[in-house]
């Protein structure tokens, strides 16, 4: 009978776990990608074709090669769930992606060129955890921006030419929130795909006390294999020093370089 009872105590214990499980909420990942733009940004042109940043569909970040959009279509643990083009001007296309293996849901939005202010704005109001995006998937309500527990922001590093300033109120800094809301934003993750982004991007990050993921020092091409590396990293909870090697690895196999770009990545803010 003794046996029995530990049976039945262990299926118990078994089922109150997995019960949790189904509760709890799926890890959202929201990228934000200012499309480039030779005619709205300050940018060393590229050609043409893949520069206009109201065109989508064959801009470097997004519909080139290895652009976010066609590189991830080519990436088997995400599945398209919805492709949308919202009415609000700013986003010309936005492609909610679900992992295959894992209670993950990708949310990539595609900024016209012309509005990488507002990009650059979201993306830190996000950061911030002071603005919603919800999404409704198959009657399931999907929270990101605010509340995405990866924020992450790809193009033209625009706070060369923008003052961090101006997007950041003092009323939105680490040290006004409860200490709850405190630790739910050190909980969270914040990366930059753009050049130079430690020094120009740290000062209102370090302020919101989000955790730095990937932040790169020097000049360099802000393309989804490194994206995708430090993604899948991140997923499967490694170490910030081995994701910013993976990032390194993929960034020099596509740039061809003979050793990991260790010296482009970062994983910390600047000091």
């Amino acid at each position: 009978m003794k046996k029995y009872k530990k049976y039945f105590a262990f299926l118990s214990f078994g089922l109150l776990m997995l019960s949790f499980s189904c509760l709890a909420e799926p890890k959202v990942i929201h990228v934000l990608v200012a499309l480039c733009d030779n005619k709205y940004q300050a940018i060393a042109p590229v050609p043409a074709a893949i520069g206009n940043g109201q065109d989508p569909k064959n801009n470097l970040y997004w519909g080139a090669a290895f652009g976010f959009k066609t590189y991830f279509a080519k990436q088997k643990e995400w599945q398209v769930i919805q492709v949308n083009k919202p009415n609000n001007g700013k986003i010309l296309e936005e492609i909610i992606y679900k992992h295959q293996s894992k209670d993950v849901y990708l949310i990539a939005q595609a900024y016209d060129g012309k509005y990488i202010n507002d990009t650059v704005d979201d993306f830190i109001s996000y950061s911030a955890g002071k603005q919603s995006a919800s999404f409704l998937i198959n009657k399931t309500k999907i929270e990101a921006g605010a509340k995405a527990n990866l924020v992450v922001y790809v193009g033209h590093d625009a706070l060369m030419e923008w003052s961090w300033r101006n997007y950041l109120p003092d009323s939105w800094r680490w040290y006004t929130l409860s200490k709850a809301e405190q630790e739910k934003q050190k909980s969270r993750y914040a990366a930059v795909f753009a050049c130079k982004s430690q020094k120009y991007f740290t000062p209102p990050l370090s302020r919101l006390g989000i955790t730095p993921l990937i932040l790169t020092l020097h000049r360099m091409a802000p393309e989804a294999y490194s994206i995708h590396a430090m993604i899948s990293s991140w997923l499967n909870g490694e170490a910030k020093d081995e994701t910013r090697l993976k990032v390194a690895t993929a960034y020099s196999q596509y740039q061809k370089l003979s050793k990991p770009a260790l010296h482009i990545f970062t994983t910390e803010y600047s000091q």
